[in-house]
């Protein structure tokens, strides 16, 4: 069954700049709930990954992954199950699939009786991977922290002035050499939303491992020096304005268009090119 996912439908930007590892844009979605009374969280995993024996079966580019709030205010839900597509045709082949074919499959094959989460609202957005500097799968953590602010646009800025300036700071932080572990997305919200959202975006910055993110922080000086010096402080502030992190758990459960957990980071990252 389709569980909180929160649609992400990542927007489609055309530049990629060729200083940066890869900007590439995808789809997805985000459902939030409440996991059921005498369920757990490995429940609610469990059926997630039941769903990828449908998606193989029938050859379905999709993937997913689970947020749990950690330092993230009053929430009034308790985990968001987060689905993916490499392409806009990948999203509605699999949600075709889902509506039509599904049931059926489940009515025969499904271990479960009932879900494990009680899904409220949902939401769609459209993104793409702005900036980030990947490590081996082996330096991967199964459960990572994932920040989320919500930022709106001033007068003048857009999305391709932030890539822009994106693919610049990448590339500095390549140089700087300590700022291996993480990946940076920008979200634009699609459907779903409410009335007075008050955001026109948001960044969602994911780590590989605790160690890389504590080893990122441990480098904070040398990176702060190096934004101030290159101006690039100036020019998101100039481009932007965002509000506070909030801090979530994830844990990337699948993608079925790879047996592969390297094609699962951040939309994951990068859904056709090792990390």
């Amino acid at each position: 069954m389709r569980f909180l996912i929160l649609s992400f439908l990542l927007f489609s930007i055309g530049n990629v700049f060729a200083q940066t590892s890869e900007q590439y844009t995808y789809r997805a979605e985000f459902f939030f709930g409440n996991i059921n009374e005498g369920k757990t969280y490995e429940d609610v995993k469990a059926q997630n990954m039941e769903y990828l024996k449908f998606l193989k079966e029938n050859n379905l580019k999709y993937g997913r992954a689970l947020f749990v709030p950690i330092w993230a205010g009053e929430t009034e839900y308790d985990i968001i199950e987060y689905g993916w597509w490499p392409t806009g045709q990948d999203q509605y082949t699999e949600w075709g699939a889902y509506m039509n074919d599904y049931p059926k499959w489940a009515e025969e094959n499904s271990e479960f009786d009932g879900q494990a989460v009680d899904t409220g609202r949902s939401i769609s957005m459209m993104g793409v991977r702005a900036r980030g500097i990947r490590v081996p799968e082996d330096e991967r953590d199964r459960f990572n922290f994932v920040d989320f602010r919500q930022c709106t646009f001033k007068t003048g800025g857009t999305m391709t002035k932030l890539l822009e300036l994106n693919a610049r700071v990448e590339a500095s932080e390549i140089e700087l050499g300590n700022r291996a572990g993480y990946g940076e997305h920008y979200l634009r919200p699609y459907r779903g939303l409410d009335a007075d959202i008050g955001y026109d975006f948001v960044i969602m910055r994911h780590y590989y491992s605790a160690k890389k993110r504590a080893d990122i922080i441990t480098s904070v000086p040398s990176y702060r020096e190096m934004m101030r010096e290159n101006g690039y402080w100036d020019e998101f502030r100039a481009i932007s304005k965002c509000g506070p992190e909030s801090t979530y758990r994830i844990e990337w459960l699948y993608y079925s268009g790879s047996d592969s957990r390297e094609r699962i980071q951040g939309a994951k990252e990068n859904l056709t090119l090792d990390p």
